[in-house]
């Protein structure tokens, strides 16, 4: 199991990023027996935190590294810093570009990971399944499957939203700065429903897995998508089961959620 912390310059951030790589190429063997064979490239999961997280998050407070190594499966953890994983034009930080497309190019040319589209996978919690979903469909080209645990589904909500406008996580001025006019934000590549057209129009949709605990404060707005989705024509892989929003929710489903991405 190889676990490294990797710095390099983004370009599409404009500064140096860090970000946490699995690869499980050792096997730790008894002397004398023959150790499992371990794939040349490895099939990769590209995981993202939530809000006010970072890309310690999963490997903090889940088990994916030991599930990695399970299921032979290399997982790149960059870090969202709040911004939903949108491109910001005002601000020239473009983080949806940099999470969907130059981190898959970087790490694939650092790492020996698949190139192919039908091993490479999507995932994130919260803000980051939200993320997930969004650059899973943008980038479709990318990636073969999609996973949002708890995905934050502001788009409809926070569309043309007003000055004293609050939620509990952010206010008018915050959403503004991360997605610019709140007015244009719907049928708009920010927009994860506009970005699942696109790709069914291509005929690339990725695969989608939506998960959220019942007693989650997104749980309707994880309902109502899976109802838009399924309106576009986009079935999705639909668990709903006893949690909150919490760590405990998210690391019981990661057995399943890989389970569901190898197969």
């Amino acid at each position: 199991m190889a676990m490294m912390r990797v710095s390099f310059l983004s370009e599409a951030l404009c500064r140096s990023v860090d970000l946490n790589v699995i690869v499980p190429m050792e096997t730790m063997g008894i002397p004398g027996e023959v150790k499992p064979q371990k794939p040349s490239v490895f099939k990769t999961l590209y995981l993202l935190n939530g809000y006010s997280g970072n890309q310690d998050d999963w490997l903090t407070y889940s088990n994916i590294r030991a599930l990695a190594d399970q299921y032979n499966l290399a997982v790149v953890m960059p870090a969202g810093e709040n911004h939903f994983y949108v491109d910001g034009t005002a601000r020239g930080t473009f983080y949806g570009e940099f999470a969907g497309k130059e981190l898959v190019e970087f790490t694939r040319n650092m790492f020996p990971l698949s190139h192919r589209r039908e091993d490479t996978f999507i995932g994130g919690l919260s803000m980051g399944g939200f993320g997930a979903v969004r650059l899973g469909f943008y980038y479709f080209c990318n990636f073969s499957k999609i996973v949002s645990l708890s995905g934050a589904f502001v788009t409809d909500r926070i569309a043309g939203m007003k000055e004293g406008y609050t939620d509990g996580v952010g206010d008018f001025a915050y959403y503004q700065s991360v997605f610019g006019d709140l007015s244009r934000i719907q049928d708009s590549p920010k927009d994860p429903y506009w970005c699942a057209k696109r790709a069914l129009e291509a005929k690339m949709a990725p695969k989608l897995y939506l998960s959220c605990g019942t007693e989650d404060f997104l749980i309707e707005e994880n309902r109502k998508a899976k109802a838009k989705f399924e309106q576009l024509g986009i079935v999705p892989h639909y668990a709903e089961d006893t949690g909150i929003h919490d760590w405990k929710f998210w690391d019981k489903q990661l057995e399943q959620v890989l389970a569901w991405l190898l197969t």
